[in-house]
């Protein structure tokens, strides 16, 4: 059968147009949408906030090249985080215009976060099957899992460039702003935009306004100077410096301290010191915590909300980001059961958080504990939390200033260091607390107040009795005699303080004896018994010239039996100097109690230490009980002994014959 020659030149064309057709759709597909930047004057009239979104987002995709030259693309942008991310929408619209929006496919979406309940309240697939897919998401968000596999390439969005407020400002003739002036509106929430840049209206005078209103005395406690703080407050104030230098370009934030961990006990100021710290560097401050985490729902949100805190850091720089009782998050060494897995999460997270990929340059990290000790190493190592400052009770001096801060009404200088002296061991919390007990006393009189009336509010103190004193005399004497017996040892100072006393670290401590005893490189065996033997003289001393003990060798941190407990855990757990050679090489770092409480065998070594070198320092002491005596009458009379004068008191002391109990080793 012979062919139709008008057929195959009409099957030919049709081929052809096919192929003109396919090739047609797929040079359109390339470029599914073109930058309308056209629409600035329609994006102005919405809002000034709008316009500078709009020339942010035109500035991101002017650069993004490879999404409209592939045939498909999933672009993800990431926005401030304090933006509001309805603003988008309207830019990608207004932004993203081409000829034939149904051929092109192109489709944006405004990321939300999960529901209370944890669920995702849409479906990707709606907008994945565009060719060309832009995700807006606040900076730190979780991400639906499908945009994060599908993603080509995920940006920042960086708004509020100078030459867009430039732009702005002589468009509605505002008025110019300064370099100072813009950074200071980079640090304001982006709501206040549209009332500060309106037409005609000097945009500067309104920040100023704006910034008068914000920093208004507050409602809430005011905030101590950080000179108050001590060591805390001396790093504070370098930190500021530095942050001054950094602010104006003189310093890289690579040279600035990263975090700093502040620790003690309840009350000393570890959280107010956070926002002092972020009220005198003119720094947001962002208050956080493990428990406030958590309340937000399951891990995932969890690790979202920290997330969150750390972006809003980072979009508010500088800032303080304080982490309270990160004691919390826990350490991945002591985690068991069930819940192992969830805890090292949020360890892991928090790790990733601190120096991960996203940086966070501007942020300086406050981690405050009352447990150093259960912190994970990790966090605390160079570049993380890498200063650690001990807050201590506040020293006589720091408490009347402390007492001056609060009631500034009163010049009294001299008299709010009296009262001080009185106030030996109060934190910072209990002085506030004392400041308006006394306000409320004048309150309740219809008077101002007066220093009377701090007087009538100050804690009535239960003096020392004669017998007191001297078994406290006896107790400081025998550490002085147990240390220059030791060897190396040198006793520098021996003090007896009054009832109330203004130059001791330790707040229930009514005496002291310092040393120099140099830790050497190699520590033996003899050196952890004779440092335990020190520690125990005190209450042998009291044993031995009174028949009973008291309470003055424990019961809170850094006592007598604390150092020799920990030093016994330390000789067997770390060193194999006890009766077995084993170690705890996974647990060395744990909390003493925690250790005591896990191991019972442990327990019964540190006790036969313990027990061994108790038993020499009062063999020892019995040795040298006249010399003990008198030491103890001369710091009666004395309450401070130190130079020529111990010196010549602690001469001839004898050195008795006194084996220290040596413990068999057990196969």
């Amino acid at each position: 059968m012979k062919s139709d020659p008008d057929q195959e030149l009409l099957d030919e064309a049709i081929e052809h147009l096919i192929n003109a057709t396919s090739n047609l759709r797929a040079v359109i597909s390339r470029s599914p949408g073109r930058l309308n930047r056209r629409s600035a004057p329609t994006a102005l009239a919405a809002s000034p906030r709008k316009f500078l979104a709009f020339c942010a987002f035109v500035r991101l995709m002017r650069q993004q090249k490879d999404f409209f030259a592939e045939a498909t693309s999933v672009l993800v942008v990431n926005v401030p985080r304090t933006w509001p991310i309805d603003d988008f929408d309207y830019v990608a619209d207004v932004c993203l215009k081409s000829g034939d929006r149904g051929l092109s496919k192109l489709k944006t979406f405004c990321h939300p976060p999960r529901t209370k309940r944890g669920a995702w309240d849409f479906t990707p697939g709606n907008f994945l099957d565009a060719q060309k897919v832009i995700v807006f998401v606040p900076r730190g968000a979780e991400l639906h899992p499908e945009f994060e596999v599908s993603a080509d390439a995920v940006v920042d969005l960086e708004i509020l460039d100078d030459r867009h407020l430039d732009s702005l400002t002589r468009q509605l003739e505002t008025g110019p702003l300064s370099d100072e002036e813009k950074d200071r509106l980079r640090q304001q929430d982006p709501a206040f935009i549209n009332s500060i840049f309106r037409k005609g209206r000097s945009a500067a005078a309104a920040l100023t306004k704006l910034e008068r209103l914000q920093t208004k005395p507050a409602k809430g406690p005011r905030l101590v100077p950080l000179a108050a703080y001590g060591e805390a407050g001396a790093w504070g104030e370098k930190f500021k410096h530095d942050l001054g230098l950094w602010r104006s370009g003189r310093m890289y934030w690579s040279d600035m301290d990263r975090g700093i961990l502040l620790y003690g006990p309840p009350g000393v100021g570890k959280t107010s010191f956070a926002a002092s710290l972020a009220n005198e560097c003119g720094a947001h401050l962002v208050p956080t915590s493990l428990a406030k985490w958590q309340a937000t729902g399951h891990l995932g949100d969890l690790l979202k909300a920290m997330r969150q805190d750390f972006a809003e850091a980072r979009d508010r720089a500088p800032s303080i980001l304080l982490i309270d009782e990160i004691d919390s998050v826990g350490d991945r060494r002591a985690f068991s059961g069930d819940n192992r897995h969830y805890c090292t999460e949020v360890v892991n997270g928090l790790l990733e958080a601190l120096d991960g990929v996203a940086g966070r340059e501007g942020v300086v990290v406050v981690g405050c504990t009352n447990f150093p000790e259960a912190i994970d190493p990790a966090i605390l190592r160079s570049g993380r939390l890498e200063t650690h400052i001990e807050m201590k009770r506040p020293s006589a001096i720091e408490r009347a200033e402390i007492l001056q801060f609060y009631l500034p009404a009163l010049d009294a200088s001299k008299e709010f260091r009296d009262i001080a002296r009185h106030l030996n061991g109060k934190t910072g919390s209990d002085l506030e607390r004392l400041a308006r007990k006394a306000k409320q006393v004048a309150r309740i009189q219809n008077r101002s107040v007066m220093i009377d009336d701090v007087w009538a509010v100050v804690p009535k103190q239960m003096p020392l009795s004669d017998d007191d004193r001297w078994r406290i005399c006896i107790h400081e004497a025998a550490h002085a005699v147990l240390t220059e017996l030791s060897n190396p040892g040198s006793v520098s100072s021996v003090e007896l303080f009054d009832d109330y006393h203004d130059n001791v670290d330790a707040h229930d401590a009514l005496g002291r004896t310092s040393s120099n005893c140099p830790t050497p490189p190699l520590r033996t065996e003899e050196f952890f018994r004779q440092d335990i033997a020190i520690s125990l003289a005190g209450m042998a001393a009291e044993e031995l010239v009174f028949k009973n003990r008291s309470t003055t060798a424990g019961g809170s941190r850094g006592s007598d039996l604390t150092s020799a407990t920990e030093s016994a855990v330390l000789m067997i757990t770390r060193f194999g100097l006890g009766k077995r050679l084993s170690v705890f090489p996974d647990d060395v770092d744990r909390p003493v109690q925690k250790l005591l409480e896990t191991s019972p065998g442990l327990r019964s070594d540190v006790d036969d230490i313990l027990r061994a070198e108790y038993s020499r320092a009062r063999s020892l002491l019995e040795a040298n009980v006249d010399a003990m005596t008198a030491i103890a009458r001369a710091l009666q009379q004395e309450k401070r002994l130190e130079g020529e004068r111990l010196k010549t008191l602690l001469q001839g002391l004898c050195v008795a014959d006194v084996s220290t109990q040596r413990l068999e080793f057990t196969g």
